[in-house]
């Protein structure tokens, strides 16, 4: 059985050694590319106050990856009393890398459950500070604001299809990680190929302009998508 990962170049190799360890066929073509965005003065600025943030979170182990770099330019020792926040175990591993403790849900790894975290619940008169790509859910940003915080969110990268991105006629399933990867592989999917999603909110973008076969993994993450994989014959 073929399955085709769609995760960004250098992102693919975990979860595909763990499919061909299971036995699958594993193949790669990215749906999207990653581009920088260069940090401008205004935010560059902001990162110099990182201080005075109650709470740093990054949606991304893109975002972590950009904006730790940015950060480290200014901040040759990370400011005390910070939480330092990790949509999931990816992200949290990069930003163990820059040094730091994160702080991560136990379980869900999406906007949910980082809202769940203790340190998010109080938050008058408390600044956060999101890290993230040009584009995303607003759901995090609108609840801490409702909860009292005064929310920053800075982009460092953006999403760009991949013009390149193909799909092998061989291929049985694609695994799609987020809405914005299934805008840029669902013109390019036959009906007979299943699709395992990362969630159901992916599942329901999927389902709402695909009619092939579709399976919901718990989370993005490589040990959930490959236990919604059909087991092999």
């Amino acid at each position: 059985m073929q399955v085709l990962v769609t995760r960004p170049a250098g992102q693919q190799q975990p979860l595909m050694e763990a499919l061909r360890q299971a036995g699958y066929d594993a193949v790669h073509s990215p749906a999207l590319l990653i581009e920088p965005i260069p940090v401008s003065d205004p935010s560059a600025r902001i990162l110099m106050d990182l201080d005075q943030f109650h709470a740093v979170f990054f949606a991304s182990a893109n975002a972590a990856r950009l904006a730790l770099s940015a950060m480290a330019d200014l901040w040759p020792q990370w400011p005390v009393g910070v939480h330092w926040l990790a949509v999931g175990r990816a992200t949290a591993n990069e930003m163990s890398a820059w040094h730091l403790q994160p702080e991560v849900p136990a379980r869900g790894y999406n906007s949910e459950a980082v809202l769940s975290l203790p340190c998010l619940q109080d938050l008058a008169d408390k600044k956060v500070l999101i890290c993230r790509g040009n584009s995303g859910r607003e759901l995090l940003a609108d609840i801490l604001a409702s909860r009292g915080a005064a929310v920053t969110a800075l982009p460092f990268y953006q999403r760009l299809a991949n013009p390149q991105f193909a799909v092998a006629p061989t291929c049985d399933w694609i695994m799609v990680t987020s809405v914005e990867s299934w805008r840029a592989v669902s013109p390019h999917l036959p009906e007979r190929m299943g699709v395992i999603a990362a969630g159901e909110r992916v599942a329901d973008a999927i389902a709402a302009d695909f009619a092939g076969e579709i399976r919901v993994a718990l989370s993005a993450h490589d040990e959930d998508m490959l236990a919604a994989l059909p087991a092999l014959g």
